[in-house]
Parts: C-alpha cells; sequence; structure tokens
C-alpha cells in the first residue's frame, strides 16, 4: 500500500486502457499533474512477469501512449506559441521570459526533452514549453521517441525482470515504489538548490579582455536604437577594456543610433564598431571615425543576390496570403531580407515567426540561390547575406588579432547562437559566448561587468 493505494490492485483492475489514459495524461495532456510515472510502470512490469499481463502488449501500450501525449503537449504549446509572442508584458507575463524558454530550448532542447522524461512534473510541462519555444518539430520526435523508449521500456522492464528472479517482491512493492519516487526526484531537487544559491550569489568571474554585443535583440530591441541607459553603460565599460558592436546592421544605422548620441569627450579608441556582419570595421582615430577594413558587393553582386531574394520568396510561400510587408535592405557590404516594416511594434515582430520555420525556410532556399554568399539568420524577422569567408567569426578573429589577445579570452554577447543564427558562427572561434534574452538582461549583465 503506498498513500492509501494497492498499485497491484488498481493496475489490475483499470488493465491495458487504465495504464494508456494514465501515462497519456502524465505526458502532456493534462499538464500541471503529477501521476504515478515510474511506478506505475514499475508495478506493471512486476505484474507481467506474474503472467497477469502481457510485456509485449504492454510495452507496446505504454510506448504509444508516451509519444503521443507529448506530442499533443508539443502541438498545444506550438497553437498557443503565436498568441503568446503577440501578447504584451502584464504582472504575470514578461516577453522576456518568453524569449528565455527560446533561448534554453534552442541551446539545451534535446537534453530537456530526454531527461525531463524521468523527472515528475517536469516531464508533463516540457513538450509543452517545446511547442511554445518553436524547438523544430523532427528533432522534439526523435528525442521523443528516445525518452519513451528509455523511461518506459527502462521503468517496465525493470520490473518485469526483477519480478522473475526475486520470490515474493510484491511484499516489498511499497520500499520499491518509494526509492522510484525519491530516485526521480533527486535531479529536480539538485537543480531548485543550484538555481537558489545562484540566486544568494553570482560567482565572481575573471574579467574579459574584451566584449563584443550583438546590437538587435541585444543591445536593443530589433531595429530600434538602445537606451540611453544602456549607451551610457557600454562606454562606461569600454573605459575598463575593448567594446565592440558587431551587427548585421549597416554603419550608417550604428552611427546614427549609437555613436551620435555619446558624446566623445575625450578618446573612443577602446570602442570597435563592425557593421554588416563584420564585413566593415571602423575605429576611433582621435577626431572622428575611419573605415579600418571593408569588403563591399558589388553593383551587379548586390543586384544578384536582390533578385534571389524576391524568387525566393514566391517559391517558398513564406507569407503563405499575408500581405507581403517585406524589404530589401542594400548596405555595399551585405544585402538583407527584412519580413516588415521598419517601425512595425515589437509584438508584430516576435510574433511573426516565434518557432523559426519561416527564415530557415526562406534561408534553405537562398543557399542554394547563392552557393558563393554566406546566408545568415539574426533578430526576429531578417535574413543576412554577406560574401563568403566574411562574417562575425571573421570580426572576432581579425579583433583579437588587433588587441593582440586569444578569442578564448574574450567575451560575445549575442541573442542568435541557433543553428543557422548570424551569432552562431563566432562559436567556432573558441570566443566565450553569453547567450542573452533582449536588452533587459544584456543591461543587467553590464551592470555586474561594471560593479567587478
Amino acid at each position: 500500500m503506498l498513500f492509501g493505494i494497492d498499485l497491484i490492485q488498481v493496475i489490475q483492475a483499470i488493465g491495458y486502457p487504465g495504464i494508456f489514459a494514465i501515462v497519456l495524461a502524465e505526458s502532456g495532456i493534462f499538464f500541471g499533474v503529477s501521476l504515478p510515472g515510474g511506478s506505475l510502470l514499475f508495478t506493471a512490469g512486476l505484474l507481467a512477469s506474474q503472467g497477469y499481463l502481457n510485456i509485449y502488449v504492454l510495452l507496446a501500450t505504454i510506448f504509444v501512449a508516451a509519444v503521443l501525449g507529448d506530442t499533443v503537449g508539443y502541438w498545444f504549446g506550438a497553437w498557443v506559441g503565436p498568441t503568446l509572442y503577440s501578447r504584451s508584458d502584464s504582472r504575470f507575463f514578461k516577453q522576456s521570459h518568453l524569449a528565455q524558454t527560446k533561448l534554453f530550448f534552442d541551446e539545451h532542447g534535446a537534453k530537456a526533452i530526454l531527461l525531463g522524461r524521468f523527472i515528475p512534473i517536469i516531464r508533463t510541462f516540457i513538450s509543452i514549453l517545446a511547442g511554445v519555444a518553436g524547438m523544430r518539430y523532427k528533432t522534439f520526435l526523435f528525442y521523443n521517441i528516445l525518452g519513451a523508449i528509455i523511461w518506459g521500456g527502462g521503468f517496465t522492464l525493470g520490473g518485469y525482470f526483477l519480478g522473475s528472479v526475486v520470490p515474493d517482491i510484491e511484499k516489498y512493492i511499497t520500499l520499491i515504489v518509494l526509492a522510484i519516487i525519491a530516485v526521480t526526484m533527486i535531479p529536480f531537487f539538485m537543480q531548485m538548490r543550484k538555481s537558489m544559491k545562484g540566486m544568494r550569489a553570482m560567482p565572481e568571474a575573471a574579467a574579459p579582455r574584451a566584449v563584443i554585443f550583438d546590437l538587435d535583440d541585444t543591445l536593443a530591441e530589433s531595429f530600434q536604437p538602445p537606451t540611453a541607459e544602456i549607451l551610457e553603460k557600454i562606454f562606461a565599460l569600454a573605459e575598463r577594456f575593448p567594446v565592440a558592436v558587431m551587427s548585421g546592421a549597416a554603419f550608417s544605422r550604428i552611427e546614427r543610433d549609437i555613436l551620435k548620441r555619446v558624446p566623445h569627450q575625450n578618446d573612443a579608441s577602446n570602442f570597435y564598431v563592425l557593421s554588416d556582419n563584420a564585413a566593415r570595421c571602423d575605429v576611433w582615430k582621435g577626431a572622428g571615425w575611419e573605415t579600418a577594413y571593408s569588403f563591399p558587393l558589388s553593383e551587379d553582386e548586390r543586384a544578384g543576390i536582390t533578385q534571389a531574394i524576391e524568387e525566393a520568396v514566391e517559391e517558398t510561400d513564406i507569407f503563405d496570403g499575408e500581405e507581403k510587408l517585406y524589404r530589401i535592405v542594400d548596405r555595399e557590404t551585405s544585402v538583407a531580407f527584412a519580413a516588415l516594416e521598419d517601425d512595425a511594434p515589437k509584438t508584430k515582430k516576435s510574433a511573426w515567426d516565434p518557432q523559426m520555420v519561416k527564415r530557415p525556410k526562406l534561408g534553405n532556399a537562398l543557399q542554394e540561390k547563392l552557393p558563393g554568399y554566406e546566408v545568415l539568420i539574426g533578430g526576429k524577422t531578417t535574413i543576412d547575406i554577406v560574401r563568403k569567408g566574411v562574417s562575425k567569426a571573421f570580426g572576432v578573429e581579425w579583433l583579437a588579432k588587433e588587441l593582440k589577445t586569444d578569442p578564448k579570452d574574450m567575451l560575445f554577447v549575442g541573442d542568435a547562437f541557433y543553428e543557422g543564427g548570424n551569432d552562431a558562427v563566432v562559436i567556432p572561434t573558441g570566443i566565450t559566448t553569453h547567450m542573452t534574452s533582449g536588452p533587459e538582461e544584456t543591461e543587467k549583465l553590464i551592470d555586474e561587468m561594471l560593479r567587478h
């Protein structure tokens, strides 16, 4: 008996349909509830070893229910996701929290789906959050199936084989079930303890040799200027060590939104501007900004890229009946596709492609048409096309050489480290990276660096 419930009698009474319903519900149908889970599967396996259930039918029942439950949870999350991305901040809802969820699944999604199976409560929510965050369905499905095999098969076969070799094992079922509950809750409590320790004190880390910031969705909202407070802080940071802004934006925009808003009283030689995904770099030379290098595209190249974008938009039908408000931005050193108008509200931009389906589809089509160029996804609505070999990775290596340091001693703060993202290309350089959910988190990170 466990909490007044005899699991053996319950399983005998409900049979395969009841087992199917419980596993289905806990895998993503009734989110927020914690059902017997692993202990139920173990006990069912034990009963199968005694001949009360057929082990093959039992395994098939559990597998189908587990995969189906998580799949329903995923598609529910995918359905409500666009609504959440277009919702305004409120007392109990913050867009930054949603952004952090997406960043988490971009970086740890596969591990979360697989290991989340084994943690009560978490396994009910994880598939829904994967859908909200726009985790790629093929990746989700693979780890969903793998997790169902390991979780469902592991507990069930554990009970089956133990029941086959240990006489009168039903006498110890309460202790075994309690042990299963305790073991499966360990990761949950370990994570809570880790989070509480993190809240109490942030460990002091060595200061980086230089810090590179992305612009859109890192220092500022997409296609918007940074706040005056952030500008003041990044230039204060530049008084301590070199700071760079590395963005897909053109130099003219960075000059307008950042450089002309901050008066350089004496010296800005510690501040670097790498625009157009590092296809151009400008440095301070005593009295003004000078171009250190630039790799412009010819007029014919830019015209060819523009034509390829127009063709790919038609072929992929990414707007699917929506009004086509996209822009093609010619920056001389790069050409960008922007899905919406410059001044579109933040909520509209967030809701256009929250699950990263439209831009990868368009990006793949563009890469086929433009094999001699880099096609990079950035921000919430943009795709940048630059000359192959000239990317943010090139910019990181150039800056490291300029500062006579190693990339691993520098820090890159950005939002697009996911596959195909224009920040992801810096990872192979060895630079330390920090994925941010937006300007609010970035400002906190800058504050932390200024305190040390």
